[in-house]
């Protein structure tokens, strides 16, 4: 399925933002584009988007500040060392105390004394950086899925309609079978009561022809286990854990006999749903490959 996630957090007044975007895959192919400042955690980006995304070709991309904002990363910021200002003081104090001397420290004199003020540089503070990766993917990622979990709702109405629309054109299909093999009959007696004019073929003979073409022309059989396929399919879109596959496998099924059912009949009326069915399955195909 098709879907896309964003998330933001803030951070010094700079917005982080990961947008993540995904389109029907076979497989799941993840691309990711990272600031530099959190180049080292794309195997961690990864893996968050793995553990919630299993197909699809997705690209993850985060950037610090928003649409139209200026994209600037986070560089090196001046702190203040609590605990080198702290030894500075105590130092003092006890000078003071020890030789006896006067006077007090002004703000001028301690701030110009040396590692008072350090510049911190953001890859130092790796676990804050990647906490910050990682609230954004997750709230990326989360919002991705449910828009995908509102796709599915919607395809899984669609499939429902659609395979209601098949049982009851199967059902058409039971209901002329009998009438179609009773035309079949008529029609053959007809043609052999031609031939057997001159007595040339025992009436036997054709009673039994015409059981052994009725019996090929039913399709009873194919008609019960494609309505069963179909509460099959019905029964496995029921179940959240259900992948694409098992659906496109019973899918191959219903083709086969529906195929079965065209091939023993030339019969206008049956045709017609025929075909109306195989383009139904169609459709059911092209939808399953979305379903992940």
């Amino acid at each position: 399925m098709t879907g896309y996630g964003r998330g933001e957090a803030m951070m010094n007044g700079l917005r982080l933002t990961a947008e993540v975007r995904s389109v029907n895959h076979r497989f799941c192919e993840i691309s990711v584009r990272l600031p530099r400042a959190l180049s080292n955690f794309e195997a961690e980006a990864r893996k968050l988007v793995t553990e919630r995304l299993s197909r699809g070709k997705i690209s993850v991309a985060v950037t610090w500040g928003g649409e139209g904002e200026h994209q600037a990363e986070p560089t090196a910021t001046l702190r203040l060392d609590s605990k080198a200002a702290d030894r500075y003081l105590e130092l003092l104090r006890e000078l003071k105390t020890k030789y006896g001397l006067t006077g007090e420290v002004d703000l001028k004199s301690f701030a110009a004394l040396p590692n008072i003020f350090i510049w911190e540089d953001p890859a130092s503070d790796p676990e804050h950086y990647g906490s910050l990766l990682r609230e954004v993917v997750v709230k990326a990622t989360e919002d991705i899925l449910r828009m995908k979990e509102l796709e599915g709702e919607t395809l899984r109405g669609d499939l429902e309609t659609r395979l209601e629309s098949i049982r009851q054109r199967v059902a058409r299909i039971r209901e002329r079978a009998p009438d179609r093999v009773r035309d079949v009959r008529a029609r053959l007696r007809e043609r052999v009561n031609v031939l057997l004019e001159d007595g040339e073929i025992p009436e036997e003979r054709v009673a039994q022809e015409i059981a052994i073409l009725s019996d090929r022309l039913d399709c009873t059989e194919e008609c019960v286990r494609l309505e069963a396929h179909c509460g099959h399919f019905l029964k496995l879109l029921e179940d959240e854990s259900t992948p694409g596959r098992k659906l496109n496998f019973l899918l191959q099924e219903m083709n086969r006999e529906i195929n079965t059912i065209g091939s023993k009949s030339s019969d206008v009326p049956i045709v017609e749903q025929v075909v109306e069915v195989k383009e139904e399955l169609e459709r059911i195909r092209e939808q399953v490959q979305n379903i992940e």
